[in-house]
């Protein structure tokens, strides 16, 4: 089978999204698939980590002048232009194949992929595969901060429904990540389609794998005795929550005549240099600002817990598969939306006020030693059950299978 997987953001790039293209990417070809890639010409190839990413894939991408300036997630004014870019390059794309070289369908990453890939792949019959990242009926106006308080924020999370429900009934088949995305697309789609959790390689077979215990004590971080927020700075992520929680149990220590205990270390890691910057405003946070994924990948496995501070449903944050996969416990606001059991595989934070009860589980997790370690078995269960790249690989390829009953490719 031969995919055609289309990112509609810059590539490479260490941020949830493009780790979840290069993994299903990996997954695909190791079951035997043929896939190339089509994404922004701008990203990261020089940068350490990008090796993965690019080895071996044919990788294509509009001219470079159309990549936006920024390469953060969410709207900017760059993207129109490069998403046009990226329909035309599709178009070109497939219409350049002859039969026997032609894509048995492609598979778009993120709402402007899918689309871009509506227009592009117009006319053309070769199937359309949305991979839900996220639902934007949830998540658009979380990236406007405060615009949400003066109704513009109501407004946009309209216009992200009338938008999710446009890509779910244009495309032959879907994929989902969360019980959230998967609620609306078997709502607004009549094609097949299908819950499969995002793959990741597992660490653990990784012969290239830093040691946990040197890499955070290269970060001046004590093993085991800090809590780790690793991830991107875009505003869905609600970090505020984080710099709200650090300063309850500040004062929590100093209503206690004490101060906090030192395992009440909480740190931001961030492959974004602007994470010192933003723990300016967070008393009792810490930051770290880490070059490859494969330091944060140490710095969450010699962690307490992980911290995730994503309210909104819809995503599935690459960060939380990262830390199940090395064993550490995540302290979440939701539990069934990514498959999470609450004091099993992961503690899950009370949302009234969600500071003070973020606050109360990273409480929990740091004086319970008995809780701390059945977490850390139900964490590394939890990424066997359903993270393994063959298992997706397999779940993918046979709902495609089904798909491609559905439409079949025309005669060329």
């Amino acid at each position: 089978m031969r995919l055609l997987l289309v990112g509609a953001f810059p590539y490479p790039f260490p941020q949830g999204s493009q780790v979840y293209l290069q993994e299903q990417a990996h997954a695909l070809r190791e079951a035997g698939a043929e896939v190339e890639l089509l994404t922004y010409a701008s990203g990261r190839s020089a940068s350490p980590g990008a090796d993965r990413a690019l080895e071996g894939f044919v990788r294509h991408h509009p001219p470079a002048w159309t990549a936006p300036r920024l390469l953060g997630s969410g709207p900017s004014w760059g993207k129109p232009l490069a998403d046009l870019a990226l329909v035309m390059t599709l178009r070109h794309l497939i219409a350049s194949r002859s039969r026997h070289d032609a894509f048995d369908a492609v598979l778009t990453h993120n709402a402007e992929a899918c689309l871009a890939a509506s227009i592009g792949l117009m006319g053309v019959g070769v199937p359309h595969v949305y991979c839900v990242h996220t639902v934007l009926g949830e998540e658009l106006s979380t990236y406007l901060g405060r615009l949400r308080s003066r109704g513009l924020g109501r407004l946009l999370d309209r216009l992200g429904r009338a938008l999710d429900r446009r890509m779910a009934r244009s495309v032959d088949g879907w994929i989902a990540l969360t019980h959230s995305a998967q609620r609306v697309m078997r709502r607004s789609s009549h094609c097949p389609g299908e819950l499969i959790p995002p793959p990741l390689a597992d660490p653990e077979t990784d012969p290239q794998r830093l040691d946990p215990e040197q890499t955070a004590r290269r970060h001046g971080l004590e093993p085991g005795r800090y809590l780790l927020y690793s991830g991107n700075l875009d505003g869905y992520q609600e970090l505020g929550i984080l710099g709200a929680a650090a300063e309850r149990l500040a004062r929590r220590g100093a209503d206690d005549g004490g101060e906090p205990p030192p395992t009440l270390v909480l740190v931001l890691a961030s492959h974004d240099p602007r994470a010192t910057q933003a723990v300016a405003a967070m008393p009792g946070v810490v930051a770290r600002v880490v070059e490859t994924s494969a330091e944060m990948q140490a710095l969450l496995a010699a962690a307490r817990g992980s911290l995730l501070m994503r309210r909104a449903e819809g995503g599935y944050p690459i960060k939380l598969i990262n830390a199940h996969a090395v064993g550490t416990p995540t302290i979440a606001f939701h539990a069934r939306e990514w498959g999470l059991a609450d004091g099993e595989s992961a503690l899950i934070a009370s949302q009234d006020p969600p500071a003070e009860g973020l606050a109360h589980a990273i409480t929990r997790l740091v004086e319970d030693d008995v809780l701390a370690t059945r977490l850390r078995r139900g964490a590394r269960a939890l990424y066997l059950a359903q993270h393994r790249p063959e298992l997706a690989a397999a779940r993918t390829l046979a709902l495609l299978e089904r798909i491609l009953h559905d439409c079949p490719p025309p005669v060329r």
